[in-house]
C-alpha cells in the first residue's frame, strides 16, 4: 500500500510538470512595422545603441518549416540603401542573384561606379537614393533638398542627383523626417519625379511622413517599408528582422524591407534568402508590388 501511495504522488506531480510544459506555447515578437518606433526622429542610418546580446537558441526549441501555401506565394521585396560609398563591399553584394533593390547615393565618392556595378545584372534594380532635409539639424548634409527650396530649386536638385548615375527606375529618401512631413514640398518633389517617369518609396523615417498617402492620391507608383532590417549589426538580429518582414508579408501578401550597405547585413542576406524561399516566399525587386 505505502509503494502504491508513493507511485500515485509521483505520477500526480509529473502530470502536473507537463502541463505547465505544455501550457507554455511560447510567444513571437510582435511583426516590427516601426512606425512608432521612428516618431519624432530620422532612423536612417540606424542607430547602433547596445542591445542584450540574444541567448543562442536550442535546435531542438526551433519551429517547424512553414510549408509553402498553395497558389499566389507571398512576396518580399529587400530595398539596401546608402550605396556610393564602398566598391569593396560592393562586390560581396554584386555575388547574390537572388533580387534586390539597391539604392545609390548621389554625389559619393563611388556613386557611378556603383551604378555601373550593379546595373548590367538582372537580378538587381538601382535607385536614387535622394538626401532631403530631416528634423535633427546634426544630421543635416551639405546636398539636400530642403524645406526652405522653391520648386524650380527642388526640381533642379533632382536633376542635379539624377546626373550621377544612370540605370535609375525609381526614387527613396535618405533621411528626409522634415521633408517628408511638409505636404507642399513633398508634392513639389512628387509632381517632379513624375514627370520622368519614375517610381517613389517611402522610407518612411517618420510616422507623420505624408509622402506615401500623397503619392497615391496623385497617382504615382508608389510603396512604403515595412521593416528596417538591420538597426543592430548583429547578424543574427538581422536575420530575425528579416524572419518578422516574412511574417508581414504573410499577413499582408507583400512586405518592404530596408537594411543598409554593411557587411553583417549582406552575410545575413546570403544565408537566409534561401531560407526564405524553401519557406515559399517569392523574393522580389520592389517595382514589382508597388501599388
Amino acid at each position: 500500500m505505502i509503494v502504491a501511495s508513493v507511485f500515485l504522488v509521483v505520477k500526480n506531480v509529473n502530470e502536473e510538470e507537463e502541463r505547465d510544459i505544455g501550457g507554455n506555447n511560447g510567444t513571437t515578437s510582435p511583426v516590427d512595422t516601426a512606425p512608432s518606433e521612428d516618431d519624432g526622429k530620422d532612423v536612417e542610418p540606424p542607430f547602433t545603441a547596445p542591445v542584450e546580446e540574444e541567448k543562442p537558441k536550442d535546435p531542438k526549441e526551433e519551429e517547424e518549416p512553414i510549408k509553402e501555401p498553395v497558389g499566389d506565394r507571398p512576396q518580399v521585396a529587400i530595398i539596401i540603401d546608402d550605396l556610393g560609398y564602398n566598391p569593396d563591399l560592393d562586390q560581396e553584394l554584386h555575388r547574390l542573384d537572388h533580387p534586390l533593390t539597391l539604392a545609390v547615393l548621389p554625389f559619393r565618392s563611388h556613386t557611378q561606379e556603383t551604378a555601373e556595378t550593379f546595373e548590367s545584372k538582372d537580378n538587381f534594380e538601382l535607385l536614387l537614393h535622394l538626401p532631403l532635409e530631416p528634423m535633427d539639424e546634426n544630421q543635416k548634409e551639405e546636398s539636400m533638398a530642403t524645406v526652405d527650396m522653391d520648386r524650380e530649386e527642388i526640381a533642379s536638385f533632382l536633376d542635379e542627383a539624377l546626373e550621377e548615375m544612370e540605370g535609375v527606375e525609381g526614387i527613396n529618401n535618405h533621411k528626409g523626417s522634415r521633408f517628408t512631413s511638409d505636404e507642399t514640398k513633398m508634392e513639389y518633389l512628387l509632381e517632379e519625379i513624375r514627370q520622368r517617369d519614375l517610381f517613389f518609396v517611402d522610407s518612411f523615417t517618420l510616422g507623420d511622413s505624408v509622402a506615401y498617402p500623397l503619392a497615391l492620391e496623385m497617382g504615382i507608383p508608389t510603396a512604403r517599408r515595412n521593416v528596417f532590417i538591420d538597426y543592430d549589426d548583429n547578424k543574427e538580429v538581422v536575420i530575425e528582422k528579416l524572419r518578422q518582414l516574412e511574417e508581414v508579408a504573410r499577413e499582408n501578401g507583400t512586405a518592404i524591407g530596408i537594411g543598409h550597405h554593411k557587411k553583417n547585413t549582406i552575410q545575413a542576406l546570403k544565408e537566409e534568402l534561401p531560407r526564405m524561399e524553401e519557406r515559399g516566399i517569392e523574393l522580389v525587386v520592389v517595382s514589382e508590388i508597388l501599388e
